[in-house]
């Protein structure tokens, strides 16, 4: 995991809950890591390949979630012959 990942996740009030459980100190050693964590490494590329189909999840402004199915050929290519 990446600083990037921090960057979305650790807002404001989430890092005074890690702060209030004493786990700060490990997220801000992340935080200041030279792994940007914005780019699939071999193991998850591979991982992806294998696959026909993937759950997209997000959350609206209004907090409520948003799931959806993605699929098609393994590993997403567009097969043309």
């Amino acid at each position: 995991m990446g600083h990037r990942f921090a960057e979305l996740a650790f807002t404001p009030l989430v890092k005074e809950e890690q702060k209030k459980h004493g786990s700060r100190h490990l997220y801000e050693r992340m935080e200041r890591s030279s792994n940007a964590g914005d780019r699939l490494g071999t193991y998850e590329s591979a991982f992806i390949q294998q696959r026909d189909g993937f759950y997209m999840a997000t959350i609206s402004e209004t907090g409520w979630p948003y799931i959806q199915f993605r699929g098609g050929p393994k590993g997403f290519s567009s097969h043309t012959g």
